[in-house]
């Protein structure tokens, strides 16, 4: 018998994003890493570096203590910096280490390798369909 939330979108979606995460986190574990590190990372890598943890917050949607965690774990291990900012001392800014740098090559192999595996028997066009898709649900949605 079927799940009765099987009929949902949204269900479908968490589930996959579950068990997509918990591979992405299996092959980061042996760089010390996990998925939600790797998403501040990700901030820092496309968005610029430098940026302060009230726009990290911004991009990330998570709450401030979730990202303190993340960002000290992320200090801890030699991936960014925390350092002041040269306009205001009160403020400090997430700086990537040589160490954060070099992951992202890593992480974008990981990310290719992952995407393979669930595009596996998708045609191109069924691919640009679900893109536009999840594109179109997420529009969907109101921001927060």
């Amino acid at each position: 018998m079927s799940h009765p939330f099987e009929q949902f979108i949204g269900y479908g979606i968490k589930q996959f994003f579950r068990a997509f995460n918990d591979l992405y986190d299996q092959k980061l574990a042996d760089y010390g890493l996990t998925a939600a590190q790797v998403n501040v990372l990700e901030q820092l890598w496309t968005a610029g570096d430098g940026q302060t943890q009230k726009q990290l917050h911004e991009r990330l949607r998570i709450r401030p203590a979730s990202l303190t965690n993340l960002l000290d774990t992320l200090v801890e291990g030699g991936w960014v910096e925390r350092k002041l900012d040269v306009d205001d001392a009160r403020v400090k800014r997430i700086v990537l280490t040589e160490r954060g740098v070099a992951q992202r090559d890593i992480c974008m192999g990981m990310i290719v390798e992952l995407e393979q595996l669930v595009r596996q028997g998708m045609i191109p066009e069924e691919v640009s369909l679900m893109l536009i898709w999840l594109n179109k649900m997420r529009l969907n949605l109101p921001d927060q």
